[in-house]
């Protein structure tokens, strides 16, 4: 305990949260990479979840985010940072390509056609493949672009940051508000 006899959030082991709302998808982004770079773990980290989501456990009632952030109900997605969402994205178009060439090339000989019919063969549907993989991965960047405009469309872009002690809260409330975040506070987290 402290001098003054009050414990502290963390030594009542409550979880005390930092909320922001962002109206810019680049001010959010700059305030994430500046909670990370200031110590704070991608799973301390979270976004409302997609509007479907979000009607599907509070109800069809029209939230903003000024009345979403302090819910212990809403429903929340973990940061995954734009570079993972590339390299997973790029590898849905590999590994399709690679199971297409494999496939196409694998029918080809078991028709017993040549090597370069069967090599001509599994490119064509390897190239099938990529494009099926390019197709999801512009679902995903559609998905990711729909969920913003969704956000702004309800007041803005949702940001909480776990603070286990006073210092990470002080710390997590800088960050935002320097970022452009609105409404930035702490709370009891959910």
């Amino acid at each position: 305990m402290e001098g003054n006899n009050v414990p502290t959030p963390e030594e009542r082991h409550e979880l005390r949260e930092v909320v922001g709302v962002f109206d810019a998808i680049d001010k959010l982004q700059s305030a994430i990479d500046d909670l990370l770079t200031g110590g704070f773990d991608r799973s301390e980290i979270s976004l409302l979840a997609e509007e479907d989501k979000v009607r599907q456990k509070l109800g069809d009632k029209e939230m903003s985010a000024d009345e979403l952030e302090d819910s212990p109900r809403v429903p929340r997605a973990p940061y995954i940072d734009s570079e993972s969402l590339n390299i997973g994205k790029a590898s849905i178009v590999g590994v399709l390509f690679y199971v297409g060439v494999i496939v196409g090339a694998g029918i080809a000989f078991a028709f017993g056609l040549s090597l370069t019919s069967a090599i001509a063969i599994g490119l064509l549907t390897g190239g099938a493949a990529g494009f099926l993989g390019l197709a999801i991965s512009k679902l995903v960047a559609d998905r990711q672009a729909n969920w913003a405009k969704s956000q702004l469309k309800h007041g803005g872009l949702l940001l909480w940051a776990r603070a286990w002690n006073d210092e990470r809260e002080r710390a997590a409330i800088d960050i935002m508000q320097r970022h452009g975040g609105r409404d930035v506070h702490a709370h009891l987290g959910a």
